[in-house]
């Protein structure tokens, strides 16, 4: 019976290499029609909450929709959402994702991006990691990696909080 139960385990490990190797191969790639293009540039959040805040232990779990513009490379407006994890000394992690319509070039679409960071609730100032992928139109089959920094700050008319901060990266563009 010993074996039997080593055979149907090593069977289901396999069987969930192959799954995963195979769902692997079916992933599209990055076929790059050129080298990275540098990009930068600012943008300027507009925080709403989408709810009210909640305290878990120590933490706070704050929850916002965000709308805003960006300038440089990426022009265009975006929305999207937003969640931090504010802890007692003031540190936050956030994560969050929004869609940009908007143009690079003369190519115009919508990029879906995707960012994590943390930030300062005192002063703040925040700092973060942004991937753009999935767009449509003239944007699509293209890769962004972005490293964004900013602040946020006293709330402009319609906003919560409002904020202000520069980005710079790298875009591939795929066939």
């Amino acid at each position: 019976m010993k074996n039997r139960h080593q055979l149907i385990s090593h069977l289901r490990t396999s069987f969930c290499a192959l799954a995963i190797a195979g769902m692997l191969l079916t992933l599209p790639s990055a076929v790059a029609s050129g080298p990275p293009i540098p990009a930068s540039g600012g943008f300027f959040p507009c925080f709403n909450y989408a709810g009210p805040p909640q305290q878990v232990g120590d933490n706070l779990i704050i929850t916002f929709n965000v709308t805003g513009t960006s300038t440089g490379t990426f022009a265009g407006s975006f929305v999207g959402t937003e969640m931090q994890v504010v802890h007692r000394d003031g540190s936050i992690n956030l994560h969050g994702s929004l869609v940009l319509t908007g143009q690079v070039d003369n190519n115009s679409g919508t990029l879906v991006f995707t960012y994590e960071g943390i930030g300062n609730a005192v002063t703040g100032h925040e700092n973060l990691h942004g991937v753009g992928t999935q767009g449509t139109g003239g944007l699509a089959g293209v890769y962004v990696n972005l490293t964004l920094e900013g602040d946020v700050g006293a709330p402009n008319p319609g906003c919560d909080l409002s904020g202000a901060g520069t980005y710079t990266g790298q875009i591939l563009f795929a066939p």
